[in-house]
């Protein structure tokens, strides 16, 4: 049997999706999702360089700059922004899959479908997330659909700030598709799914806060100096 890739069913339809996956011989129409998903992604976070999401550190010290300095600071968070997307894309896609493969034993092209799903999800998040950052002028520690708002008022530490934002409705809703379909494509312990999905993402989260807590003035100006 031939499992045909449909992120839309594997998504919404898990059951359907994920029968059909257990008795797939093989797979088709990954290639080409794939690298739609690179596309999106890449436009997505080019997006976001436009409405300057994720840059409000930067604009935050606009007048402190001299044109020189501004002008490579636009060029870093450009070239920066797009390097990530194809990072992000990367590390969320391939790595994730090569690790399920490793320590659950699933066949490597079963993962790398899954992680379709996952990285989705993902990519849904930030078309709905965006706007709605733009139009009521909040930065990402402030996304409603995170757990930074509550840590903005309990916590005052930056960083944690940034760890507690990247904690969102759609990464819970990534991780329980992920654990839907891998606890039933492995035959290890349920407990070593979740393990592994919870400490794939606990990573992803503090990597997340630690280049949301870099200063990018201070790197403008050390590229300067």
């Amino acid at each position: 049997m031939i499992y045909e890739t449909s992120i839309i069913k594997g998504i919404f339809r898990p059951q359907v999706s994920l029968y059909q996956l257990q008795k797939a011989e093989t797979a088709g129409g990954i290639g080409w999702r794939i690298f739609l998903l690179y596309l999106f992604s890449l436009l997505i976070f080019a997006a976001g360089v436009y409405f300057g999401i994720g840059t409000e550190t930067y604009s935050g010290v606009i007048t402190d700059f001299s044109r020189e300095e501004f002008e490579v600071g636009k060029v870093f968070i450009l070239l920066g922004k797009l390097v990530s997307s194809l990072l992000y894309t990367t590390l969320l896609l391939w790595f994730p899959a090569f690790v399920y493969w490793i320590v659950l034993d699933i066949s490597y092209k079963k993962a790398l479908i899954v992680q379709l799903f996952a990285f989705s999800i993902h990519l849904i998040e930030k078309v709905i997330t965006y706007p709605v950052l733009v139009l009521y002028h909040l930065n990402q520690a402030s996304n409603p659909f995170s757990l930074g708002v509550i840590a903005q008022q309990l916590i005052d530490h930056e960083y944690s700030v940034h760890f507690f934002s990247s904690i969102t409705l759609f990464q819970i809703l990534a991780m329980s598709v992920l654990y839907v379909y891998l606890s039933r494509l492995t035959e290890k312990h349920n407990v070593l799914t979740l393990f592994i999905i919870v400490l794939f993402y606990i990573l992803s989260w503090l990597l997340h806060a630690f280049m949301a807590y870099l200063e990018v003035p201070v790197l403008v100006r050390m590229w300067l100096s």
